[in-house]
């Protein structure tokens, strides 16, 4: 099955490289967590509403930061989100 593609191997190799390099030049950004679209410079006027919830999270029944934060550890089933992947 793998001899099929043998031919993609080099044009995959020097893909790499130039993956490699442009990381090397210009590396990830860690990762953060919070508000979305804040922090933006030139944000137009739409995209700082964004950033603005509708509700107040200090009145809700739970810390939406903590809540975010244990995202992970939730089980995910496909199924119950047919619009992943669509």
């Amino acid at each position: 099955m793998m001899l099929n593609l043998i031919h993609l191997k080099q044009p995959f190799a020097r893909m790499r490289l130039r993956h490699e390099l442009m990381k090397k030049k210009y590396p990830d950004m860690p990762e953060k967590h919070g508000i979305p679209f804040t922090g933006i410079a030139n944000a137009s006027a739409e995209v700082r509403d964004l950033a603005r919830p509708p509700i107040d999270p200090g009145a809700l029944p739970f810390d939406v930061f903590e809540y975010v934060e244990h995202l992970d550890e939730l089980p995910f089933d496909p199924e119950l989100a047919p619009s992943v992947g669509d």
